[in-house]
Protein backbone atom coordinates (compact mmCIF):
# COMPACT_ATOMS: atom_id res chain seq x y z
CA UNK A 1 0.00 0.00 0.00
CA UNK A 2 1.29 3.24 -1.14
CA UNK A 3 1.50 6.02 2.21
CA UNK A 4 1.45 9.52 0.98
CA UNK A 5 1.31 12.68 3.14
CA UNK A 6 -0.84 15.75 2.30
CA UNK A 7 0.33 19.61 3.68
CA UNK A 8 -1.32 22.51 3.27
CA UNK A 9 0.48 26.11 2.09
CA UNK A 10 1.26 27.06 5.49
CA UNK A 11 0.88 31.06 6.11
CA UNK A 12 3.32 32.41 9.10
CA UNK A 13 6.38 30.00 7.98
CA UNK A 14 9.51 31.29 5.43
CA UNK A 15 8.68 29.69 2.04
CA UNK A 16 12.80 28.18 1.99
CA UNK A 17 12.90 26.87 4.91
CA UNK A 18 9.64 24.92 4.40
CA UNK A 19 10.70 23.89 1.47
CA UNK A 20 14.09 22.68 2.61
CA UNK A 21 12.17 20.60 5.45
CA UNK A 22 10.00 19.07 3.11
CA UNK A 23 12.49 17.29 0.30
CA UNK A 24 13.72 15.98 4.01
CA UNK A 25 10.95 14.82 4.86
CA UNK A 26 9.74 13.25 0.74
CA UNK A 27 13.54 11.65 1.04
CA UNK A 28 13.06 10.30 4.48
CA UNK A 29 9.33 8.54 3.43
CA UNK A 30 11.19 7.20 0.26
CA UNK A 31 14.35 6.16 2.94
CA UNK A 32 11.66 4.07 4.59
CA UNK A 33 9.81 2.69 1.95
CA UNK A 34 6.56 3.63 3.28
CA UNK A 35 5.72 4.52 -0.77
CA UNK A 36 7.35 1.76 -1.72
CA UNK A 37 4.33 -0.49 -0.41
CA UNK A 38 2.78 -0.40 -3.56
CA UNK A 39 4.44 -0.94 -6.09
CA UNK A 40 2.34 1.41 -8.79
CA UNK A 41 4.77 4.66 -9.99
CA UNK A 42 2.24 6.16 -10.99
CA UNK A 43 1.14 7.15 -7.95
CA UNK A 44 2.71 10.44 -6.18
CA UNK A 45 4.83 11.30 -3.23
CA UNK A 46 3.00 14.04 -1.71
CA UNK A 47 -0.06 15.81 -2.22
CA UNK A 48 0.35 19.87 -1.75
CA UNK A 49 -2.89 21.98 -0.64
CA UNK A 50 -3.36 25.22 -1.51
CA UNK A 51 -4.77 26.72 1.32
CA UNK A 52 -4.32 30.31 3.34
CA UNK A 53 -0.53 30.02 3.15
CA UNK A 54 1.68 30.98 0.14
CA UNK A 55 1.46 30.21 -3.41
CA UNK A 56 1.23 26.46 -3.56
CA UNK A 57 2.05 26.60 -7.39
CA UNK A 58 5.03 28.12 -6.88
CA UNK A 59 5.34 25.02 -4.24
CA UNK A 60 4.80 22.72 -7.01
CA UNK A 61 6.94 24.38 -9.23
CA UNK A 62 10.58 24.65 -7.21
CA UNK A 63 9.67 20.77 -6.12
CA UNK A 64 9.56 19.26 -9.57
CA UNK A 65 12.80 21.22 -11.05
CA UNK A 66 14.56 19.89 -7.76
CA UNK A 67 13.38 16.14 -8.35
CA UNK A 68 12.39 15.81 -11.31
CA UNK A 69 10.57 12.04 -11.38
CA UNK A 70 8.85 13.47 -7.97
CA UNK A 71 5.43 12.77 -8.54
CA UNK A 72 2.96 15.65 -6.98
CA UNK A 73 -1.00 16.10 -6.49
CA UNK A 74 -2.24 19.16 -6.06
CA UNK A 75 -5.19 19.34 -3.96
CA UNK A 76 -7.86 22.38 -4.05
CA UNK A 77 -11.19 22.96 -3.12
CA UNK A 78 -14.25 24.40 -5.13
CA UNK A 79 -15.40 26.93 -2.44
CA UNK A 80 -15.08 30.56 -3.54
CA UNK A 81 -13.17 29.84 -6.42
CA UNK A 82 -14.36 31.29 -9.98
CA UNK A 83 -14.47 29.67 -13.10
CA UNK A 84 -11.30 31.98 -13.69
CA UNK A 85 -9.26 31.30 -10.69
CA UNK A 86 -9.81 27.51 -11.70
CA UNK A 87 -8.81 28.27 -15.35
CA UNK A 88 -5.55 29.92 -14.00
CA UNK A 89 -4.41 27.64 -11.87
CA UNK A 90 -5.11 24.55 -14.12
CA UNK A 91 -2.90 26.30 -17.29
CA UNK A 92 -0.18 26.63 -14.42
CA UNK A 93 -0.44 23.53 -13.87
CA UNK A 94 -0.18 22.11 -16.80
CA UNK A 95 2.80 24.12 -17.71
CA UNK A 96 4.44 22.91 -14.55
CA UNK A 97 4.21 19.44 -15.42
CA UNK A 98 2.13 18.56 -12.38
CA UNK A 99 -0.99 15.70 -13.85
CA UNK A 100 -2.47 14.88 -11.10
CA UNK A 101 -5.06 16.91 -9.23
CA UNK A 102 -7.50 16.37 -6.58
CA UNK A 103 -10.54 18.75 -6.20
CA UNK A 104 -12.85 18.80 -3.27
CA UNK A 105 -16.15 20.38 -2.20
CA UNK A 106 -14.25 22.34 0.75
CA UNK A 107 -15.01 22.90 4.55
CA UNK A 108 -17.47 25.04 5.58
CA UNK A 109 -16.07 28.63 6.27
CA UNK A 110 -17.60 27.75 10.10
CA UNK A 111 -14.35 25.76 9.90
CA UNK A 112 -12.09 27.87 9.12
CA UNK A 113 -10.10 31.56 10.09
CA UNK A 114 -13.40 32.82 8.51
CA UNK A 115 -16.11 31.30 10.07
CA UNK A 116 -18.23 34.10 9.34
CA UNK A 117 -18.21 34.03 5.53
CA UNK A 118 -20.72 31.99 3.05
CA UNK A 119 -19.67 29.21 1.00
CA UNK A 120 -19.86 30.10 -2.52
CA UNK A 121 -19.56 27.63 -5.58
CA UNK A 122 -19.28 28.88 -9.09
CA UNK A 123 -18.52 25.59 -10.47
CA UNK A 124 -18.43 22.45 -8.13
CA UNK A 125 -16.67 18.89 -8.03
CA UNK A 126 -19.47 17.52 -11.08
CA UNK A 127 -19.12 20.91 -13.05
CA UNK A 128 -15.10 20.59 -13.30
CA UNK A 129 -15.04 17.20 -13.37
CA UNK A 130 -17.45 17.77 -16.44
CA UNK A 131 -15.43 20.40 -18.49
CA UNK A 132 -12.25 18.56 -17.91
CA UNK A 133 -13.60 15.17 -19.16
CA UNK A 134 -16.62 15.78 -21.01
CA UNK A 135 -16.12 19.26 -22.23
CA UNK A 136 -19.88 19.62 -22.00
CA UNK A 137 -20.92 22.61 -19.56
CA UNK A 138 -22.02 25.05 -23.05
CA UNK A 139 -18.19 25.98 -23.19
CA UNK A 140 -17.74 27.44 -19.76
CA UNK A 141 -13.89 28.45 -20.98
CA UNK A 142 -14.51 29.31 -24.40
CA UNK A 143 -12.81 25.90 -25.62
CA UNK A 144 -9.28 26.56 -23.84
CA UNK A 145 -9.95 23.49 -21.33
CA UNK A 146 -10.83 21.19 -24.80
CA UNK A 147 -7.91 22.56 -26.80
CA UNK A 148 -4.82 22.71 -23.83
CA UNK A 149 -6.15 20.57 -21.08
CA UNK A 150 -8.65 17.99 -21.45
CA UNK A 151 -7.36 14.98 -20.96
CA UNK A 152 -4.23 16.26 -19.36
CA UNK A 153 -4.92 15.60 -15.93
CA UNK A 154 -5.89 12.77 -13.22
CA UNK A 155 -8.16 13.66 -11.93
CA UNK A 156 -8.77 12.49 -8.15
CA UNK A 157 -12.14 13.24 -6.57
CA UNK A 158 -12.68 13.91 -2.43
CA UNK A 159 -15.84 11.94 -1.08
CA UNK A 160 -17.64 10.03 1.09
CA UNK A 161 -18.35 6.25 0.99
CA UNK A 162 -20.55 5.67 3.78
CA UNK A 163 -24.39 6.36 2.77
CA UNK A 164 -26.62 5.81 -0.51
CA UNK A 165 -26.47 9.41 -1.39
CA UNK A 166 -22.64 9.21 -1.64
CA UNK A 167 -22.66 5.95 -3.79
CA UNK A 168 -24.77 8.17 -5.98
CA UNK A 169 -22.64 10.35 -6.18
CA UNK A 170 -19.31 8.49 -6.62
CA UNK A 171 -21.78 6.64 -9.52
CA UNK A 172 -21.92 10.25 -11.65
CA UNK A 173 -18.80 10.88 -11.25
CA UNK A 174 -17.74 7.77 -12.69
CA UNK A 175 -19.75 7.96 -15.52
CA UNK A 176 -17.97 12.13 -15.88
CA UNK A 177 -14.72 9.99 -15.97
CA UNK A 178 -13.45 10.86 -12.75
CA UNK A 179 -9.73 8.84 -12.52
CA UNK A 180 -9.67 8.15 -8.93
CA UNK A 181 -11.54 8.60 -5.85
CA UNK A 182 -10.05 9.72 -2.47
CA UNK A 183 -12.49 8.56 0.46
CA UNK A 184 -12.65 10.48 3.43
CA UNK A 185 -12.45 8.31 6.46
CA UNK A 186 -13.84 11.57 8.87
CA UNK A 187 -17.17 11.01 7.03
CA UNK A 188 -17.24 7.21 8.22
CA UNK A 189 -16.58 3.71 8.04
CA UNK A 190 -16.58 3.04 3.74
CA UNK A 191 -19.40 0.95 2.63
CA UNK A 192 -17.27 -2.10 1.23
CA UNK A 193 -19.97 -2.32 -1.62
CA UNK A 194 -19.23 0.89 -2.78
CA UNK A 195 -15.25 0.12 -2.43
CA UNK A 196 -16.40 -3.18 -4.52
CA UNK A 197 -18.28 -1.12 -7.13
CA UNK A 198 -15.25 1.73 -7.49
CA UNK A 199 -13.08 -1.18 -7.68
CA UNK A 200 -15.08 -2.82 -10.45
CA UNK A 201 -15.08 0.50 -12.18
CA UNK A 202 -11.03 0.07 -12.44
CA UNK A 203 -10.67 3.51 -10.69
CA UNK A 204 -7.98 4.16 -8.01
CA UNK A 205 -8.94 4.32 -4.50
CA UNK A 206 -7.13 6.22 -1.51
CA UNK A 207 -8.27 6.60 1.60
CA UNK A 208 -7.61 10.33 3.55
CA UNK A 209 -7.43 10.97 7.02
CA UNK A 210 -6.22 13.53 9.37
CA UNK A 211 -3.21 12.01 11.37
CA UNK A 212 -4.86 13.07 14.49
CA UNK A 213 -7.91 10.81 13.66
CA UNK A 214 -5.12 7.55 13.81
CA UNK A 215 -5.70 6.16 16.80
CA UNK A 216 -2.27 4.54 17.86
CA UNK A 217 0.95 3.77 15.65
CA UNK A 218 1.04 4.43 11.91
CA UNK A 219 2.28 0.45 11.58
CA UNK A 220 -1.47 -0.62 13.51
CA UNK A 221 -2.84 1.95 11.36
CA UNK A 222 -1.72 0.67 8.25
CA UNK A 223 -2.13 -2.87 9.57
CA UNK A 224 -6.05 -2.23 10.27
CA UNK A 225 -7.41 -0.70 6.61
CA UNK A 226 -4.96 -3.18 4.49
CA UNK A 227 -8.14 -5.21 4.48
CA UNK A 228 -9.78 -2.57 2.92
CA UNK A 229 -7.54 -3.60 -0.46
CA UNK A 230 -6.67 0.34 -1.09
CA UNK A 231 -4.16 1.58 -3.65
CA UNK A 232 -3.45 3.89 -1.08
CA UNK A 233 -3.72 6.20 2.08
CA UNK A 234 -2.97 10.07 1.89
CA UNK A 235 -2.33 11.18 5.89
CA UNK A 236 -2.84 14.92 6.24
CA UNK A 237 -0.06 16.54 8.18
CA UNK A 238 0.03 19.88 9.82
CA UNK A 239 4.08 20.21 10.71
CA UNK A 240 6.51 19.16 7.96
CA UNK A 241 9.17 18.72 10.82
CA UNK A 242 7.13 16.52 13.39
CA UNK A 243 4.53 14.25 12.00
CA UNK A 244 3.35 10.66 12.02
CA UNK A 245 5.70 9.81 9.15
CA UNK A 246 8.82 10.91 11.21
CA UNK A 247 7.56 9.18 14.02
CA UNK A 248 7.41 6.27 12.21
CA UNK A 249 10.85 6.44 10.68
CA UNK A 250 12.47 7.28 13.68
CA UNK A 251 11.12 3.98 15.46
CA UNK A 252 12.12 2.02 12.89
CA UNK A 253 15.82 3.27 12.35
Amino acid sequence: MHIIPQLETPAGENFINFEENLIKLINAIENSGLNGRYKRQDLPGIVLEQNFGFNGLILCKDLKERRKNLNIIYAFNMRDKNRISILSDLITLKQIGVRDIIISEGVHPLKTVFNSAKPVYDIDVAGLSLILKKDIVGGIFDGLINNEMQGFFNLGVVAGASTEADGLKIKKLIKIGADKFIINFAAGSPDQNILNFIKSEKKDILLYINEQDIKGSLDNFIKSVNKLNLDGVIIKISNEKDNVFMQYIDKHQ
